[in-house]
Order: structure tokens, then C-alpha cells, then sequence
């Protein structure tokens, strides 16, 4: 009996928050289509196709639930980015220190990192444009709504992290920097092609911006 009674609390529990992330995600599609005013309990429940009350049932006040949605957005961008790093670690750390001097193996890492990229930024730009409009929401909405201020912090500082490790692989003393510009610019690739169709995306100048950037970085011409 006890377990009968542990396995629906279970159930109920799952059913909350599976009920919790739908109503998350409906935030999210709001906040990207109609910013933060036109994100309202009813317009998120009309969205998700739930009852009004189930809304302010998960989310009391409608500002705790538009935080919630930029969070949830914020670890779906940091998670993807994650990923794709993955990948270029695993290719850098093939290399010794004094492999990763070489003039030679530089000029190949660059050419190899560069397509990744190009290929992460493409991918990015048309998948994930709603995460990409959030993330650009909540920057703006910092200088009049500093509750977001240190959510936005932390999520550029979890997507710096990785621009700073790559930087570390060739100029340990000038990594920070080095990462932070690279990051700025990678972002600034994403906003200009997000405002494109997807297919005026305009793969071969992102390709040429970064290769020029990695050429800077790994100190190759």
C-alpha cells in the first residue's frame, strides 16, 4: 500500500512539472514575440492551452515567472554551447604545449576551429532563434529591471568561460581579454544574422570574421 501511495505521489509530481515546463516554455515564445509587457498570466495560458488558473497556480506573481523563462532559455543556450566546445577541446587537448607552438599545427587548428564555429553560429542562427531573442531581451531589460541584472551576469560569464579557456591554449596572460573580445564579436555575429531569413544567413562572412579572429588568437596569418 505504501508503495501504491509513494508511486502516485511520484506521478503527481511528474505531471506538476512537466505542467511547470510547459508553462516555461509558452513563457519563453511570449517573451520572444511580444517582450516583457505583453508577457501576462493569460497570454502564456492561452499559449500553452491551460487553464488561466493552473498559471498563477505554478507562477503567484507573473515577474517570478518571466525570471523563470529567462533561466530556463539561459541553460538551454549555455547547454548547447557546451556542446559544441566539447568538440573543440577534445581537438586542442590532442596537442601538447609544444605541439600547439608550431607554426604548422596553429594555421590547421585555426582552419578546423574556424569551421566549427562557422558551423555552431550558422546552426545557432537557425535553430535557436528564440533562445537568441531572449538572451537579447534580457540584456536590454537589465537597465530597467535590475532584478535581471545578475542573471545576465552569469550568463555571459558561463558562455565567456569556454572563449577564455580556447584563449589559454596560446596567450595564458591575456586570456580574459582575449576571450571577452572574441565573445563580443561572436555575439554580434549571432544578432546580425538572427535579423536575416534563414536563408540570407550569410555563412561565408561569418566564416571570414572568424577565421580572421582564430588567425589573431593562435598568432597565424
Amino acid at each position: 500500500m505504501s508503495q501504491l501511495k509513494e508511486n502516485s505521489k511520484v506521478k503527481r509530481r511528474s505531471k506538476g512539472e512537466q505542467t511547470r515546463n510547459q508553462i516555461l516554455k509558452s513563457a519563453i515564445d511570449i517573451l520572444a514575440s511580444q517582450g516583457i509587457k505583453g508577457t501576462t498570466h493569460r497570454a502564456v495560458a492561452n499559449h500553452a492551452k491551460l487553464q488561466l488558473s493552473l498559471t498563477t497556480y505554478y507562477f503567484k506573481d507573473i515577474q517570478e515567472l518571466v525570471h523563470q523563462a529567462f533561466m530556463l532559455s539561459s541553460n538551454i543556450t549555455v547547454a548547447h554551447a557546451g556542446a559544441a566546445w566539447l568538440q573543440a577541446f577534445e581537438l586542442l587537448d590532442t596537442y601538447n604545449k609544444a605541439e600547439l607552438k608550431k607554426v604548422s599545427i596553429r594555421e590547421q587548428l585555426r582552419d578546423q576551429l574556424t569551421q566549427m564555429a562557422t558551423q555552431y553560429i550558422v546552426d545557432k542562427v537557425s535553430h535557436q532563434r528564440i533562445e537568441l531573442t531572449i538572451e537579447q531581451l534580457l540584456f536590454t531589460e537589465i537597465q530597467i529591471s535590475p532584478q535581471l541584472r545578475e542573471l545576465a551576469q552569469s550568463h555571459r560569464n558561463a558562455l565567456l568561460g569556454p572563449f577564455v579557456k580556447l584563449c589559454s591554449y596560446f596567450n595564458e596572460q591575456q586570456s580574459h581579454l582575449d576571450g571577452d573580445i572574441l565573445l563580443t564579436v561572436f555575439t554580434q555575429l549571432e544578432y546580425r544574422n538572427l535579423m536575416m531569413a534563414k536563408q540570407d544567413i550569410d555563412t561565408k562572412s561569418i566564416n571570414n570574421t572568424v577565421e580572421r579572429l582564430l588567425s589573431w588568437v593562435l598568432q597565424v596569418k
